[in-house]
């Protein structure tokens, strides 16, 4: 068998010689790359900047902060200044009026010089009680910042506490607190801040206490639901076998863990409650007069739209922008913690 196997398989003949063998990327072979370390923050706003979308609404929100912060001490006149003598002024600005917007003219008329008040400017208009707009919309919109912001306080305070602990201690104790919110939940909005405007004074004390009531649900269900994921854990079996008290591992252990989604629901929430102020305010039970919310105002210009269109323009506009822009924030928010998104 050997003799058959040397006859019949060739030997070849070694024919190449060390040039044949070049390193491939010679200076770079076998060397380790290093990153730079970087920060858990610094990640978000990595993944978060690349959303173009996200990053607009952050610089829209900013804008419209500023001028709810001094808007109203622009124009020099306050929100409830009125002048008969100047009601129903289309919007005049000065630079704008030269190309054609913003000139004062409505209807092919111009109204200022009908009126006699050529060096007058109303930014974007009066009322029909003569109030300027321009001071009433940017005081509007503080107010219902505000709101919003007393809508995030709450979310986190009540919502996030009450789910954390329902979804941690599970049992008996989540039937019951679940149960609770069930019929917190099913008693509708309206009719509840209609129930509290015949106790409480109307305005901005009975939106709030309604947010108290019903506004931190969707939150408690959120910071449940998280809980429940992570509870069974093996960092937070440790912490049970090294003797740290229930709260020590809600608080220090799991919370932590779930901030950045809860930070980001809890924006979610902001443009739920201006649009709750704003339809509460124009179904006549927000704000009372002379203050001014984007709903009342929504809800004054609605009386004149067909007349005087301005009167809604601007606070629409700014609610639709506030709205926008927070739920692309948000939008922005929840890609950037979500670990999944990281490249």
């Amino acid at each position: 068998m050997s003799e058959t196997y040397e006859k019949h398989v060739p030997i070849i003949e070694n024919d190449y010689d060390e040039e044949d063998f070049v390193f491939v990327q010679e200076n770079t072979r076998l060397k380790d790359k290093v990153y730079k370390q970087t920060s858990f923050l610094r990640d978000v706003w990595v993944n978060f900047s690349k959303n173009k979308g996200a990053v607009i609404g952050m610089i829209i929100i900013a804008i419209i902060i500023f001028m709810a912060i001094v808007g109203p001490m622009m124009s020099g006149r306050t929100y409830y200044e009125q002048s008969l003598a100047n009601q129903g002024l289309p919007p005049r600005m000065p630079g704008l009026e030269k190309i054609g917007i913003f000139n004062g003219y409505e209807y092919g008329r111009n109204i200022y010089a009908e009126k006699g008040l050529e060096d007058t400017y109303y930014w974007f208009g009066t009322d029909t009680l003569g109030r300027d707009l321009f001071t009433r919309v940017w005081e509007g919109t503080r107010i219902s910042l505000f709101i919003a912001f007393v809508a995030v306080i709450i979310d986190i305070i009540i919502g996030m506490s009450y789910g954390l602990i329902s979804g941690y201690f599970g049992g008996r104790v989540d039937m019951v607190m679940q149960r609770f919110v069930e019929i917190l939940n099913g008693i509708p909005t309206l009719v509840l801040v209609t129930l509290l405007g015949l106790v409480l004074p109307p305005g901005m004390s009975s939106i709030i206490f309604a947010l108290m009531i019903t506004g931190w649900i969707g939150m408690s269900r959120i910071s449940r639901a998280e809980v429940l994921k992570l509870k069974e854990s093996e960092y937070i079996l440790a912490s049970r076998t090294l003797g740290a008290s229930h709260f020590s591992i809600i608080f220090k252990d799991i919370l932590p863990n779930i901030f950045g989604q809860l930070i980001t629901m809890a924006m979610f929430s902001v443009p739920s409650a201006i649009f709750t102020e704003a339809y509460l305010s124009f179904m006549g039970l927000g704000i009372p007069a002379p203050a001014a919310s984007l709903g009342t105002l929504i809800s004054d210009g609605y009386k004149s739209l067909t007349v005087h269109p301005y009167m809604i323009m601007s606070a629409i506009a700014v609610l639709a922008l506030l709205m926008l822009s927070f739920n692309l924030f948000a939008d922005g928010l929840r890609d950037a913690f979500d670990p999944n998104q990281k490249h």
